[in-house]
């Protein structure tokens, strides 16, 4: 049986972002910092990042990644993100839970579906089980 898995980033506070989270400000005014594990350094909206993950932080990535068979996100996540820049950045099946999804694009590595239900149902198809999950444990257990 496969597992479903939730995963944030939040500060020691409890929150997800800075205020004035939207698009073109997607994690808010300072939110950023939460994300420095992602990118290697600082970074800010004014100046794209310039790093990426290293060390423990991208073992840790790396590995989550890699035992995920699909991800599964709000509109909302997909809007602030202005939707990666048209590419799927995570490198396994991504679902975008929308009450729109005749708005979606075909392209670019997402599945737009209408409810969380539809999007938990789809990722768990068989063969969306991570590689290293799939190599240790054939039978998807």
């Amino acid at each position: 049986m496969t597992r479903v898995v939730a995963a944030i980033t939040i500060s020691l506070d409890g929150y997800g972002t800075g205020p004035n989270d939207g698009p073109g400000n997607g994690l808010g005014d300072g939110g950023e910092r939460l994300h420095y594990l992602v990118f290697g350094d600082p970074w800010s909206y004014e100046a794209a990042p310039t790093g990426e993950a290293t060390g423990a932080d991208k073992e840790y990535l790396d590995g989550g990644i890699a035992r995920a068979g699909a991800v599964v996100v709000g509109r909302g996540m997909d809007e602030a993100a202005e939707a990666w820049g048209g590419q799927n950045p995570i490198g396994v099946p991504l679902f975008v839970v929308t009450h729109q999804p005749v708005d979606a694009p075909s392209q670019g590595g997402f599945t737009f579906v209408d409810g969380l239900d539809e999007a938990i149902t789809r990722a768990r198809r068989p063969g969306r089980i991570g590689r290293r999950r799939r190599a240790r444990d054939p039978s998807g257990d």
